[in-house]
């Protein structure tokens, strides 16, 4: 799990955590440790272990398909694991930690509980709760505390990333507001003209919720907190959201419109709003002259493939990523955990080369302000995936060629060629013929006369000859790319 959301587990909760994690990080869906090696990793005593191998095995009890078990020689087997069983453990954990449901009671109340009826609700002592409470807050980052002390919008927004990376919501029995909050999503949505996807559905609900219950318990923002806010020009759809957030949240206009940049803002570093919605932004124009440098960019780089490209969509993918320079501060966490690029910047060197040079290019742009190391790698990867999406990997110049013949017959060739459609990304073309062009040749037969790589499968491909023959792509790909790049 995220480093930054540890601070929300108790203690003996997040080791459970770890224990997992260690296993997940082998790969493989059944997996044998010793007790020796996690007792390394996780730190503790054999005593101590054995009460986290008895709560994990309690816990596995409870997911189907994952199974725990002792051997005799002091090792351990975990059979079924993967991503989601992960989630749903760490989720478990979070949701019966009592540090998390501290967190959501002081800065949410959203069952109104006071502190005494939250201690009696959770059967713990005033000292229990205060002396957790502080542990609590030594343990986040000391900048997000500052943060959260000096600005409203700041709680607010750190407030959502917690609860949502929690799926808070998604657990909760009951909670006030649910009603006024549901009308509130509905309305910016249709006057936005919005279509937002589930997940976009689900980020609306928590971000509204936390805004719903910090109003209803009497936390204002103030003029200290419009520094988060991008600044908005007042059209009629901007004075309409004013007008409703005074009538149903606020109960000043003032209030009511740091409400609604509050909320455009969002919209805006999640990439929501659509492209003709964005030009409510003051300073826009900047977005459009940034987003044509990057065009031309592209444009060069391409060269005569520019012309694959479904220009429209691009530029609005470019829009939206770029109108995020326009917040003033940054707020997203979503790549946090993805820092090293190295397999993209390894497997398609190409792509990553140029999401690199987008990246560059909004870092040199100066009506922009700078870009913090988290921002860096934020859009490292929206650059990265659009230009995955919106650019064909036949407009790149390291394709690789790819002759596929086999004796076996036609229908076991064809069989071959399908397969090989699974590394469509890496930007493969399929020879019918072998040539000179041809980079790889792929047979059951040596050709002594073929004389660039050559892959000889005497067997129908496993797992590790697809690997193999990936990593030579890869290799082709990355060869031609150096040598363009030598004579451009």
């Amino acid at each position: 799990m995220l480093q930054s959301f540890v601070p929300f587990l108790d203690k003996e909760r997040y080791l459970i955590v770890c224990f997992f994690e260690f296993f997940s990080n082998g790969g493989a869906k059944k997996s044998t440790v010793s007790f020796a090696e996690l007792q390394n990793k996780l730190a503790v005593s054999l005593y101590k272990l054995q009460d986290i191998v008895s709560a994990a095995q309690n816990l596995c009890s409870q997911i189907p398909e994952l199974k725990l078990e002792q051997k005799q020689n002091k090792k351990i087997t975990l059979t079924g694991l993967d991503t989601l069983k992960l989630k749903r453990i760490i989720l478990y954990e979070a949701h019966h930690s009592l540090r998390f449901k501290i967190f959501i009671h002081i800065t949410l109340r959203p069952k109104g509980y006071s502190d005494a009826e939250f201690q009696q609700k959770h059967g713990i002592s005033r000292a229990t709760y205060f002396r957790q409470k502080k542990l609590l807050l030594k343990d986040i980052n000391t900048d997000i505390k500052n943060n959260m002390n000096s600005s409203e919008a700041y709680n607010r927004y750190y407030i959502y990333s917690v609860i949502y990376y929690f799926s808070y919501l998604d657990f909760i029995d009951n909670s006030s507001g649910k009603k006024d909050i549901a009308a509130s999503i509905n309305y910016v949505t249709i006057l936005l003209k919005l279509s937002p996807t589930n997940i976009q559905h689900k980020q609306h609900l928590y971000f509204v919720a936390v805004c719903y219950w910090r109003s209803k318990n009497g936390y204002k923002m103030s003029e200290n907190d419009e520094k988060y806010f991008a600044d908005l020009k007042k059209t009629p759809d901007i004075k309409k959201m004013v007008d409703y957030f005074n009538r149903v949240w606020a109960s000043s206009e003032t209030s009511a419109y740091r409400i609604t940049n509050f909320v455009l803002t969002f919209l805006v570093t999640i990439e929501e709003l659509n492209t003709d919605i964005l030009p409510n932004l003051q300073d826009y124009d900047s977005v459009e002259k940034l987003t044509h440098q990057q065009i031309a960019l592209i444009h060069h780089s391409l060269g005569k493939n520019f012309s694959q490209i479904g220009l429209r969509s691009l530029t609005n993918k470019l829009l939206k990523i770029n109108a995020e320079m326009l917040v003033p501060v940054y707020l997203d966490t979503s790549y946090n955990g993805m820092k090293d690029w190295k397999f993209y910047e390894n497997s398609y060197l190409s792509i990553a080369y140029l999401a690199r040079q987008l990246l560059q290019c909004r870092a040199d742009f100066k009506p922009a302000r700078p870009l913090g190391e988290n921002e860096n790698t934020q859009l490292y990867y929206s650059y990265l995936f659009t230009i995955f999406t919106e650019i064909p990997t036949t407009a790149f110049s390291d394709q690789v060629r790819i002759a596929v013949d086999f004796s076996q017959g036609i229908e076991y060739t064809d069989y071959i060629k399908k397969k090989l459609e699974e590394m469509a990304l890496l930007n493969i073309k399929i020879d019918r013929f072998v040539n000179p062009k041809t980079d790889i040749y792929l047979t059951n037969n040596f050709d002594p006369a073929f004389k660039n790589d050559q892959v000889v499968w005497d067997h129908p491909p496993l797992t590790k000859d697809m690997v193999n023959l990936r990593e030579l792509i890869v290799k082709v790909k990355n060869a031609k790319h150096k040598k363009m790049s030598i004579m451009i």
